[in-house]
């Protein structure tokens, strides 16, 4: 165990899948990236060469080292052996949310201000997003835009100088709610109503789930807001790491 920005860390054991409304939550920093290069394969180690801002660069082989460490952990393989796939269900191409083919876990990835988040649930589904709160000049500009009308009238409520962290805090549902379907920009931020427990869509997109789509924020710090969405209602959240230490535990 240990402790960090994130609270204290459960290192779960091997082959050990979330319990039933339970959220299993890593996180790691994107600086590290250079104890996750050994674990990326040709393709994703050329993707990377090719990335000209070292920080675009370091988030995708953190990304991508992290995500086969932890998936390694649930399924009982090395890393190398785990195949993530992201083909979209909606259009075929490779830009869909990640998921292991079989495999009894379901998972979301996000990253921002150094941070990467994974996060593994064993019923449903799961998003998850990570944002980094702006100043309320940047509010003003994507409110319009992001918000719908009850929400851009809940943030007339809202004190000047809280209004950027109210409004990242939105944005990160919204995003969290887009990875859990996997729509992305197909659907409209500003159709799509996070203030409550589910999220609420006006003219959902074809292949919209069924069901009712569960917000939980994730304390994240002063300056971070994070967000999971679920098609199963949460009743806890862990906080698992350190993700490192599943290169020196083999898996």
């Amino acid at each position: 165990m240990g402790y960090t920005v994130w609270g204290q860390l459960t290192l779960p054991q091997p082959g050990v899948r979330p319990q039933a409304g339970i959220c299993h939550l890593w996180a790691a920093r994107i600086d590290g990236a250079a104890d996750y290069q050994a674990l990326l394969d040709q393709e994703e180690i050329a993707r990377a060469e090719r990335f000209r801002v070292a920080g675009a660069r370091e988030a995708f082989v953190t990304s991508r080292g992290a995500q086969r460490l932890v998936l390694g952990r649930y399924l009982g393989r090395p890393p190398a052996e785990v195949r993530i796939a992201r083909d979209c269900r909606h259009c075929g191409r490779d830009h869909g949310r990640p998921y292991v083919g079989g495999a009894p876990v379901d998972f979301s990835v996000s990253h921002s201000a150094g941070w990467l988040l994974i996060a593994v649930v064993s019923d449903g589904l799961v998003g998850v997003d990570l944002e980094q709160v702006s100043g309320s000049r940047a509010v003003d500009d994507l409110a319009g835009r992001v918000l719908g009308p009850a929400e851009q009238e809940q943030l007339q409520h809202v004190p000047r100088d809280d209004r950027a962290a109210w409004f990242i805090r939105a944005w990160a549902r919204k995003e969290a709610v887009l990875k859990l379907t996997g729509h992305g920009i197909a659907a409209r931020l500003s159709g799509l109503e996070v203030t409550g427990q589910v999220a609420v869509a006006s003219s959902p997109p074809a292949g919209w789930p069924a069901g009712a789509i569960h917000l939980r924020d994730v304390p994240a710090g002063p300056d971070l807001r994070a967000a999971l969405a679920t098609t199963v209602a949460l009743t806890g959240v862990l906080h698992c790491g350190p993700v490192l230490r599943l290169i020196e535990a083999g898996t």
